[in-house]
């Protein structure tokens, strides 16, 4: 079974895993797994449709530029401003992700046809996403947000965390996209499936870390 396939079983592992915590009592944690649900039922619906127009020959990167470029870093900053306190924080980051959602439909319409994938665009929000996760962790070590919490039973801190990870690495990659390609085959399918191991990895952490509130209650009780 070749990389690709096991990549998309691992996300869809994720978004399955992820349902049954919908009915358990998440504690503060509900919204933060509405947003991440949504993120792995829209990579899901990105990877499977624009892997099925590849086979057919059909050009997709529209699909990835709509789903992966735009959409999932604005769920991202949407998630980020969830899980922060501070009232500030909230409008910047929903602002950042209106603003970032604007430039996608102007770039799309006026600057980068569609059809191209727009990596300048994936530069940008990867550099958003990064910030606010370093503002995250910035949070956590100055402020009592999770000071009542082990950090290890805390989603937010993976989710965020594997974020972090992932959009580190698929940045330099996609920015660098191009000049990549121009490498021998066997290098370009090494970096590519480093990139979908940590993909595929952070979204099956994505199915398993909100079931960390359920069982650690369970401990305490």
């Amino acid at each position: 079974m070749n990389s690709i396939i096991w990549y998309l079983l691992m996300i869809l592992a994720g978004m399955l895993l992820s349902i049954p915590c919908f009915f358990l009592d998440l504690k503060g944690f509900k919204k933060g797994h509405r947003i991440v649900f949504c993120i792995l039922v829209l990579v899901s619906i990105i990877e499977f449709y624009g892997g099925y127009l590849g086979k057919q020959g059909i050009r997709n990167h529209w699909v990835y530029n709509i789903g992966f470029v735009y959409g999932e870093t604005i769920l991202i900053l949407i998630y980020l401003s969830a899980v922060l306190n501070g009232q500030k924080s909230k409008v910047i980051l929903k602002l950042t992700a209106l603003l970032f959602g604007v430039f996608g439909i102007l770039n799309s319409l006026f600057l980068n046809p569609i059809d191209q994938f727009h990596n300048f665009s994936l530069t940008i929000g990867s550099t958003l996403i990064i910030l606010g996760c370093f503002y995250f962790f910035y949070v956590v070590m100055t402020q009592d947000t999770y000071l009542d919490e082990k950090l290890w039973q805390v989603p937010d801190f993976w989710v965020v965390s594997f974020f972090l990870l992932f959009y580190s690495a698929s940045m330099l990659f996609f920015t660098f996209l191009y000049n990549i390609m121009e490498l021998e085959a066997a290098m370009w399918m090494r970096l590519n499936f480093v990139l979908k191991l940590i993909g595929g990895t952070m979204y099956l952490v994505f199915g398993l870390v909100y079931y960390l509130p359920v069982f650690s209650k369970k401990l305490t009780s």
